[in-house]
């Protein structure tokens, strides 16, 4: 007499094909990860540097002129070490400035100075750019980006800018 047996498992191939369907899912999943992420440290690098804009905003309302090296006026671009320091100086803008992320600011530099960062760690730059056209030339805050690099010029597609 013959006996029917009833196998029950999975074949090689059976598994080949669930193990290649999770990872497809499994790399799909990590780049959508990743393109939300970088989306969103794109939109808090925009918003510090709107706070910071509206700040230096306050700052010129309350002096009169946009915050500049002391040490060397001539110089119209302000090392971002003291862009913090300087727009503490306005009730205002002292104001304006504690709406950023205390993750964004850092002394990253250690010389006891806090530097204000974009979502990548990066400091930002801090640059005047003179315009005949515009009688009120508002200095320009520049993020590197996701690319972590700056560009030689202002309109780079990875540097995040308050133009």
């Amino acid at each position: 007499m013959k006996r029917i047996q009833n196998k029950i498992g999975l074949t090689i191939v059976e598994v080949l094909v669930v193990v290649a369907i999770i990872s497809v899912l499994a790399a799909g999943l990590y780049t959508v990860g990743n393109y939300v992420e970088t989306q969103t440290k794109i939109k808090q690098t925009k918003s510090t540097i709107e706070i910071l804009s509206a700040a230096i905003e306050q700052y010129h309302d309350f002096y009169g002129k946009f915050p500049y090296d002391y040490n060397n006026p001539s110089d119209p671009n302000l090392n971002i070490d003291l862009l913090y320091p300087r727009l503490s100086l306005s009730p205002d803008a002292r104001k304006i400035l504690s709406q950023i992320n205390p993750s964004f600011i850092k002394d990253i530099d250690k010389d006891n100075r806090p530097e204000i960062i974009d979502a990548w760690g990066q400091e930002f730059r801090y640059k005047y750019l003179s315009d005949p056209n515009r009688p009120y030339n508002f200095p320009i805050i520049i993020s590197a980006g996701p690319d972590k690099k700056f560009a030689g010029y202002i309109n780079d597609v990875n540097d995040i800018t308050s133009r």
